[in-house]
C-alpha cells in the first residue's frame, strides 16, 4: 500500500459518481452551448486538503501561472485537478451551491463580508489554510470557496486558448464564490495574479 503524506486527502466514494454540471456554469462557457444540466461520470481521485503548498497554517502560493502550477503538482507526483474533479470535490454528492450547503453563510469562508450599510467589505486578504475550518466541502477539502481562485486543468473556449479558474476569492463578487463559480472569459495560461493559486489532485490508482 502506498503512503500519502498527512496533508493529502483521499476522496473516497463521495468522489465517485455522477456530477451534475449546472446549466448556470455551462452557460458561462462558450465551449458548451448546453442550456440544461449535464450529468458526467467522475472516477475516484485524491485531492489536496488545502490549497498549495497544502500545509495547515501556511498561506496559499499565489501569483503563479497555469504552467508553473502544473509543474509544481508534477514535481510532487500529482497533477492539477480537472475542472470536473474540482467541482465534484467541492459540491459533493448532493451538489451543494457553496460546498458547505446551499445557503450562503457570511464568514463561513474567506469571502467578502457585508457591513452594516449593506456594502461588501473586501479587506480580509488571503488567509492561511485552515483559518476557516468550517469552509469544508463534502469531500473534506478546505477553502474550495473563497480565499484564492484555483487553476484547474480545463479550457474555457473551443480553441483551447483560455484556462479555467474556480472557486472565487476573498476579493471577488460572491457570484464567483460558489461551487459552480468560474471566471469568464477564462485566463491565458501565462497570466498571474495575487488572487490566484491552485491545489493538486492524483489518480486514485497511482
Amino acid at each position: 500500500m502506498k503512503r500519502f503524506d498527512s496533508f493529502h486527502l483521499l476522496c473516497t466514494l463521495a468522489c465517485l459518481g455522477v456530477l451534475v454540471l449546472s446549466s448556470r456554469a455551462l452557460a458561462e462557457s462558450v465551449a458548451d452551448e448546453s442550456t440544461s444540466d449535464e450529468e458526467v461520470q467522475v472516477g475516484t481521485f485524491y485531492i489536496d486538503l488545502y490549497e498549495y503548498p497544502n500545509r495547515l497554517g501556511h498561506n496559499p502560493l499565489v501569483d503563479i501561472t497555469f504552467d508553473d502550477a502544473t509543474q509544481r503538482c508534477v514535481a510532487r507526483g500529482k497533477r492539477l485537478c480537472t475542472e470536473r474533479e474540482w467541482e465534484l470535490a467541492c459540491r459533493g454528492p448532493d451538489h451543494t451551491d457553496y460546498g458547505y450547503g446551499d445557503t450562503f453563510i457570511p464568514g463561513r469562508c474567506n469571502t467578502p463580508l457585508p457591513d452594516g450599510e449593506g456594502h461588501w467589505r473586501r479587506d480580509t486578504g488571503t488567509q492561511p489554510s485552515g483559518t476557516h475550518p468550517d469552509c469544508r466541502s463534502p469531500s473534506g477539502a478546505i477553502d474550495m470557496v473563497g480565499n484564492v481562485w484555483e487553476w484547474t486543468d480545463g479550457f474555457y473556449d473551443r480553441e483551447q486558448r483560455w484556462r479555467v479558474v474556480r472557486g472565487g476569492s476573498w476579493f471577488n463578487n460572491l457570484n464567483f464564490a460558489r461551487a459552480d463559480g468560474r471566471y469568464g472569459p477564462g485566463l491565458a495560461p501565462d497570466y498571474r495574479l495575487d488572487l490566484i493559486g491552485f491545489r493538486c489532485c492524483r489518480d486514485a490508482d497511482k
